[in-house]
Formats: C-alpha cells, sequence, structure tokens
C-alpha cells in the first residue's frame, strides 16, 4: 500500500471512529432552553393570576345575583360600569361607556379607563397603556386608574414604571386587600430580577457510549494484478457503563428601559462514565460536558419577546477540550392566543476544533432555522412540535450536509403529584456528496424518545426525584460507520430556583 494511501485510511479510521460522538447533542442544548422557556411562561402565568383587587372592594357597588335596570342617567351609569368592570362583563361595559360618554358632566377618566380595560382584555396592549395613561393624567388622584395603570405595564414587562406606580398607589389611603395584593405585585417584581433555572444530578446507565455497533464487514479487495483477497473490517462493539449524568440552566434579564433587557443565559450538561475504552495505541474516556453563554439584546412585552444573543460554546470530552463554537442566536415568541404560541429560531455558530482534533477535522460553520408551536389544553397539559433545518458546511462536499429535524411532545402535570413530560425526535441528514472511501453517498435517519417522570409529591428541600430514559436509534447508509442503539436511563434529583 502507498504510504500516501496509509495515511489517508489512518484518518479515515479515526474520522470514523471519532465523528459520532465527536459534537455536542444539541438536541439536550435545545431541550433545556425549552425547559427554561416552558418555566418563565408558567411564573408569568401564576404572576398575572394576581386577583383584581376591586373585586373585593367594600367601597365599590357589587351585584349579588340580582338584576338592576340601570336608568340613563350619571347616577345609574357610573357605577354601572364599575361593576360590570369588576364582573369583567366587557360586552356590558361596552354598553354602559357608550351610554354615559353621552351625557353632560361625564367623567372622561372613567371613559379612559373603560376603554383601557376593554382593550387588555382584547390584549392590545399598546392601546390600553394610552387609554390608562390619559385617565391618570385627566384625574391625577383616580387611586384605580393607575393601579389598573400599573397591572397593565407589568403584564406587558415595563416593571420599572409599573413597580413606581405601585408604591404611589401603596401610598395612597386604599383597602388593606388592596394593600394586600400590592405586596404580591411587589414579590412578582423582585422574583423577575432574580436569576432563574434549575440544577439536576443523576445516576443511571447508557449502553452505548461509544455510538459503537460491532459491525464485522467482509469485502473482497482486488489489485491491478488481478490478485484478490478478503478484507474484514470490525467495528467497535458497543461499551456500556453506569453514568453520572447533570445539567444546570440559568437566565437573568436585566431591564434597560420600558420593554428592553440585557439578556443572560448559561447552561452546562454532561456525563461522566465509569468504563473507557483501551487498545493498543491510546485510551478513549467518553466523559463529556457541554457549555453554552448567551449574552445580548431582548424585548419582551406581553405579546411578543424578541431576543438577539452572541453566543459561544465549549465542548469537553476525553479529559480535553475537542471544540470551541461562537455564533449569534436570534428567537421570537409571540403568543397568538393566551394558549397558543408560535416561535421562530434562527443560529449561526462556527466551529474551531482544538489540539490534535485539528490533525483530522476542518473548521466548518453551522446555520439553523427552525419553527415551532405550543399549545395548553388545559392549566395542567402542553402539547407542542416543532420543525428545524440545519445547513454545515465544510471544505469537502463529501461532509458537508443538510439536516431536517421534527420534533413533538406533551407536559401534563397530574393531581396525584406527578409531572409526565414525553419529546420525540425524527431525524434525517444527507451529505452532499459521495465518499469513496466510506464506500457511498451518507444518508442516516435518527429516532429519539425521551420520558421524563418527575414526583413533586416527593420534594425533599425543595429537590425534586425523577425517572428519565432515552431511547436513540441511529440508520445510516453507512451502516458499517454510523448505524448504532443506545438506550439511556438515570434517576436525577432536580432544584429548581
Amino acid at each position: 500500500m502507498l504510504p500516501s494511501m496509509r495515511v489517508h485510511v489512518a484518518l479515515l479510521c479515526l474520522s470514523t471512529l471519532f465523528s459520532p460522538v465527536l459534537l455536542a447533542d444539541d438536541d439536550d442544548t435545545r431541550l433545556l432552553l425549552n425547559k427554561i422557556d416552558r418555566r418563565a411562561e408558567a411564573r408569568e402565568r401564576a404572576n398575572l393570576g394576581a386577583p383584581d383587587p376591586a373585586e373585593n372592594d367594600a367601597s365599590l357597588i357589587t351585584i349579588e345575583g340580582q338584576t338592576y335596570n340601570v336608568q340613563n342617567s350619571l347616577a345609574d351609569l357610573g357605577p354601572a360600569i364599575y361593576v360590570s368592570i369588576n364582573l369583567q362583563q366587557w360586552s356590558k361595559v361596552r354598553q354602559f361607556v357608550e351610554r354615559y360618554r353621552q351625557l353632560p358632566g361625564h367623567e372622561q377618566a372613567l371613559v379612559e379607563m373603560a376603554e383601557g380595560l376593554i382593550d387588555r382584555q382584547a390584549r392590545r396592549y399598546k392601546q390600553a397603556i394610552a387609554h390608562l395613561r390619559r385617565a391618570d393624567q385627566l384625574q391625577p388622584g383616580f387611586v384605580r386608574a393607575r393601579l389598573e395603570l400599573a397591572r397593565t405595564l407589568f403584564e406587558d414587562n415595563q416593571t420599572a414604571e409599573a413597580e413606581a406606580l405601585f408604591a404611589e398607589v401603596a401610598s395612597a389611603e386604599v383597602p388593606e386587600a388592596v394593600l394586600e395584593v400590592l405586596g404580591q405585585y411587589r414579590s412578582a417584581i423582585d422574583s423577575r430580577r432574580e436569576w432563574h433555572g434549575s440544577a439536576s444530578l443523576g445516576f443511571g446507565y447508557n449502553s452505548n457510549i461509544n455510538q459503537g455497533n460491532g459491525m464485522l464487514t467482509t469485502t473482497q479487495v482486488c489489485t491491478i494484478f488481478f490478485e484478490c483477497f478478503d478484507y474484514s473490517r470490525q467495528m467497535p462493539k458497543p461499551i456500556k457503563s453506569a453514568s453520572t449524568v447533570y445539567d444546570m440552566a440559568a437566565e437573568r434579564r436585566f431591564q434597560l428601559a420600558g420593554n428592553h433587557h440585557l439578556l443572560v443565559r448559561g447552561l452546562s450538561y454532561g456525563n461522566s462514565y465509569d468504563k473507557h475504552s483501551e487498545t493498543q495505541e491510546n485510551q478513549t474516556w467518553y466523559d463529556d460536558n457541554t457549555s453554552v453563554l448567551y449574552a445580548g439584546y431582548n424585548f419582551q412585552s406581553a405579546l411578543n419577546d424578541v431576543s438577539l444573543t452572541p453566543l459561544f460554546e465549549n465542548y469537553y470530552s476525553d479529559h480535553h477540550t475537542k471544540y470551541q463554537a461562537s455564533g449569534v442566536r436570534g428567537e421570537w415568541k409571540h403568543n397568538l392566543s393566551k394558549r397558543l404560541q408560535l416561535s421562530l429560531q434562527l443560529q449561526n455558530k462556527h466551529f474551531r476544533f482544538q489540539g490534535e482534533q485539528r490533525d483530522y477535522f476542518d473548521d466548518y460553520d453551522e446555520r439553523q432555522v427552525g419553527t415551532s408551536l405550543s399549545y395548553m389544553l388545559d392549566p395542567r397539559t402542553l402539547v407542542f412540535t416543532g420543525v428545524t433545518y440545519t445547513r454545515r458546511s465544510q471544505d469537502a462536499a463529501s461532509a458537508s450536509n443538510r439536516e431536517y429535524l421534527a420534533s413533538l411532545g406533551a407536559y401534563h402535570s397530574f393531581d396525584v403529584g406527578l409531572n409526565l413530560s414525553v419529546v420525540g425526535l425524527y431525524r434525517k441528514t444527507r451529505y452532499d456528496q459521495p465518499d469513496a472511501f466510506l464506500g457511498g453517498l451518507r444518508k442516516d435517519r435518527q429516532q429519539i424518545y425521551i420520558a421524563t417522570l418527575s414526583v413533586p409529591r416527593l420534594a425533599f428541600a425543595g429537590v425534586v426525584p425523577s425517572l428519565y430514559a432515552k431511547r436513540t436509534v441511529t440508520d445510516s447508509s453507512i451502516d458499517w460507520a454510523y448505524a448504532y442503539r443506545q438506550t439511556e436511563v438515570a434517576l436525577k434529583f432536580e432544584k429548581s430556583f
């Protein structure tokens, strides 16, 4: 065999052995980001559930199951507007306001407040805030209008101004019930300004830490002298191992002005195994860690969440950093309704291999675009789906590929104190050109199924136990090198903050 061919074959063997496990599991990054978002949305839903202080304010007119005939007078229509607002009968509010504003001597501040609350109910926050500001300006001592303006600004994530208005309302003479609600809003504002995230540690089992298949193939090789011989190739067999798994994720928003924020988000996850592979030439340790830091601009309102964040990623395995990546991630989330959310993600990363990896792998670019939908069936059940397209570009066309990913999942919280999350992923990857040394054009198909059952009722000191299971099935047109099966299970303990 020619020396140059020996080098090429050696590099091929190395790349074949390394490539299945060389890169970080981007699915774990995606799922951790989704978990951060899901918990942030749950916190906001809890905050927006603070009771309306007017519902129990004895100074306002109430209806106790009896229908009153509202006359076309200031004395009747003014109180009727308050009552219909408190009962959230928005069609009645519109009717009463239209009649009220036609009367001489009506209070324009009350009209503006009512129209602002109608707009807020319809999720027209810009118009709602404008109406409520006018109500507050027309009648500076109108505490109810100032309170509703503060609540609307809070819902629209204009936290600093909302906090100032809540403080002004608290300094006025208001009922005790209102002060209690103001305290809840102050607590929610403090919570928004804190770090939020989770950390988990688990112990389990991995059936195939090296993503091997142990496949034995035999091919007939013929020389130019018409001499033929059989060539056998034995791929590494799967290595089973006990595992220690962990993940950490945290984020915080720093308000700049209005709806504008600085978003800082970080995550780190990895595995540690008690087994490794040994050959005559070297040892390979499959322990790994992926860490990603995002920091950049964020616009957040009641209906939209837009972020543009530069990112830095570090992947560590086999006792050294294998690659680092930098880039930028853009994301837009839009609440189509109180239950339905649409999101769009764009990401660009440049991968730079480190150390000895540079001898075998070229740096490359990765561009990604994706969209997803989530729908809340009820307060305890969320379903979600998404599609993602990824393009990886390398100097060699045979190493460049296009990837298509579809996901479907659901989350449900049971009354008995159990939470179940299930996710299914289907991925197709197609390379640009055939590779003669690998034996053709590489086309992969992968299925991943993940289930997590957490038991909050067994939580101790805020630490929640959970059972985690993941099954991966990868098929490839070049099956001897890239097909494998893998099962992961773990008992995890997670602390949220």
